[in-house]
């Protein structure tokens, strides 16, 4: 069992473009709103890193 969670870093996310880390999640747990940052579904996530991987700021963090 994986017991990393995945969080998003607001502080880091600049919030004015679509966000990379969305299309590249294979189970689709993240979601974004406009330029918002992304929300992550924990239902669906599966703490792969891909999106943590993906995002250029490192907003988005296996912790």
């Amino acid at each position: 069992m994986n017991s990393k969670k995945l969080v998003v870093v607001k502080q880091r996310c600049p919030q004015n473009h679509p966000c990379p880390a969305v299309r590249v999640c294979p189970v689709g747990a993240l979601k974004q709103t406009g330029f918002a940052a992304p929300v992550v579904d924990y239902d669906l996530c599966i703490n792969c890193g891909k999106c943590a991987r993906a995002c250029p700021m490192g907003a988005l963090v296996l912790e």
